[in-house]
């Protein structure tokens, strides 16, 4: 009896210590790659809240000046801002002309007055331009929130946007009667159109790098079928080769997106493994300790199996 308390003791606490021992051995097995499919491409990395404060912005800025251009619309002011609201009309009469079914008939004359009605404006200085754009962003908006609830699609809305609701309705972003973009998103898209239209597009009137992510992560995870279209039917093959020069876009304007693992599972979808493993060996040679490299690995042995069985 003695003897088995004796020996009872030299296992005291052995629970603990082989938890640890399993512990540790899991981990090793863990931490070794498997051959794993890769399904999803990793989205761009955005913050909302930084996002969220860029469309406030926009909100005070339209706030602050709409009371001038309205006054001057009324008369009650000096006319300081002829140019400016001179612009805003151009921008309408532009959109006006861009929704029409004459639209080729109407859009070269509405184009030629827009650049003359931008030069003018520009003597007034960006922050006047920018409050403008802010302004008429605010109205849009609230034409596309009136959408929604009215599936009327308003000459405002019209004049503001051009053809937004056929463009939405062309790439299948409304659905169940919803709009799929949300409110972020929708202002990236117009603000996207009016610097285009005007011309207007660098330095203060980029887009953020936050909005560019937005932009971006809403096109990767919401591909227009247009971009697939093979006769009457959708090619998801077109949609990923889409997706992969949208991904090239995106990674010069954005360091830090992991491009190579994008192009790696959007290659190994299309079946292109022996090329989806050498982006896979690129991405682990720039990140070789990031987030997404266990998962690399895995990716990296899976399209090293099937690029032997590829012709």
């Amino acid at each position: 009896m003695m003897r088995a308390m004796r020996f009872a003791r030299h296992l005291e606490g052995w629970q603990p210590g082989l938890l640890a021992i399993l512990i540790a051995a899991s981990g090793a097995v863990l931490a070794l790659p498997r051959a794993t499919a890769p399904e999803d491409i990793p989205p761009p990395s955005v913050d909302e809240r930084a996002l969220a404060m860029t469309l406030q912005h926009d909100r005070d800025r339209a706030l602050a000046i709409a009371p001038e251009l309205e006054r001057e619309v009324t008369g009650s002011s000096s006319p300081r801002l002829f140019d400016l609201r001179a612009l805003g009309q151009a921008i309408r009469d532009f959109g006006l002309a861009d929704a029409s079914p004459n639209r080729e008939e109407l859009i070269v004359e509405q184009r030629a007055k827009l650049a003359e009605a931008v030069l003018r404006a520009t003597t007034l200085g960006e922050d006047k331009l920018l409050a403008l754009r802010s302004y008429e962003l605010l109205l849009f908006l609230r034409e596309v929130r009136r959408w929604e609830e009215t599936r009327v699609e308003s000459e405002e809305l019209q004049a503001l946007g051009g053809p937004f609701i056929p463009m939405l309705e062309r790439n299948g972003w409304i659905r169940n009667g919803r709009i799929v973009p949300d409110e972020k998103v929708r202002a990236i898209l117009f603000k996207r159109r009016w610097n285009e239209i005007t011309g207007l597009s660098e330095g203060p009137f980029a887009l953020t790098l936050d909005e560019q992510r937005a932009y971006y992560r809403f096109l990767l995870m919401h591909p227009s079928p247009l971009t697939g279209m093979r006769g009457d039917e959708v090619d998801c093959r077109s949609i990923d080769q889409w997706r992969l020069r949208k991904v090239l876009e995106f990674s010069q304007l954005d360091p830090e997106y992991p491009d190579e693992l994008a192009r790696g599972v959007l290659l190994f979808r299309l079946g292109a493994h022996l090329a989806a493993a050498e982006a896979f060996r690129n991405h682990l040679a720039k990140h070789p300790d990031g987030p997404h490299t266990l998962r690399v690995r895995n990716y990296l042995l899976a399209a090293v199996e099937h690029a032997k069985d590829d012709p």
